[in-house]
């Protein structure tokens, strides 16, 4: 992202996720919008602006245009938790988006979903670039930061409906995230959306303001902690860990601002 004097805009879909990255935060003021509070300060030493959206994609997007609008922000970040597709990942491990995907958006036919750019009509030619990439030398400098951050383990008594790795640390990796209308609870739909998109993990806003960071020029970093795995126990893990992964995603944003 170019340097400016002009803050970054960050957006949170929870309270957990919003008051994680507050603690970190010099916070100076607090302003209102949609009826809620945008919290403005610095993040080691850089400008912020964070805002609460609401979850899904039409919250995420709104409260990006407007922070964007309000704020004349020089880009936008999505900061929290997400679901993990990618079987070789934990429960804690964090991924910070090189390419984000709308995967509930395109072509459905006989209960097959051919995924499209978001914003054109799902058919003929239009399936190319679905995707929204990260500029090639942001994700160097992230995939080097990356590599020398370390997480703290998670309290052991966290873990009844999940299984914890063994001597593991914490990964911090470059990745792709999906973005979708619904929260995933099943290792069949996890393994599907692995297998068709090769992602990492899986959210419900993230694209959404990719997709908004295109429109207006602005570019877009997503960084996702894993609450859960995305199968049949996300509905229990989810819920259990939320509060506790949510300060990854932020300690991580923390370390990579420098390069943004």
């Amino acid at each position: 992202m170019p340097k400016s004097t002009a803050p970054l805009a960050i957006i949170c879909a929870m309270a957990e996720e919003k008051t994680a990255l507050k603690e970190f935060m010099a916070v100076t003021e607090t302003r209102e919008l949609l009826g809620g509070l945008v919290t403005l300060g610095q993040l080691e030493g850089h400008d912020v602006v964070v805002a609460e959206s609401g979850v899904g994609k039409v919250a995420s997007a709104v409260t990006a245009a407007l922070l964007a609008r309000e704020s004349g922000c020089r880009g936008l970040v999505a900061s929290g938790v997400a679901g993990g597709l990618d079987p070789a990942l934990h429960i804690g491990d964090t991924v910070i988006a090189h390419s984000l995907v709308q995967h509930d958006y395109g072509h459905l036919h006989d209960a097959a979903l051919t995924p499209f750019r978001p914003g054109v009509p799902p058919l003929g030619l239009n399936r190319r670039d679905y995707a929204f990439e990260l500029a090639p030398d942001l994700v160097s400098r992230l995939t080097q930061v990356a590599e020398d951050i370390h997480l703290p383990d998670l309290p052991a008594d966290l873990w009844p409906h999940a299984t914890p790795p063994s001597d593991r640390r914490r990964r911090v990796l470059m990745g792709r995230i999906l973005s979708g209308d619904q929260f995933i609870n099943s290792e069949t739909v996890r393994q599907r959306l692995h297998g068709e998109f090769a992602a990492q993990a899986v959210e419900m806003e993230g694209a959404a303001v990719a997709q908004v960071g295109a429109l207006l020029g602005l570019p877009v970093v997503v960084v996702r902690c894993l609450s859960d795995l995305a199968g049949a126990d996300s509905h229990f893990d989810f819920p259990r860990f939320v509060a506790a992964v949510a300060p990854g995603a932020a300690t991580v944003l923390r370390r990579i601002i420098r390069e943004l």
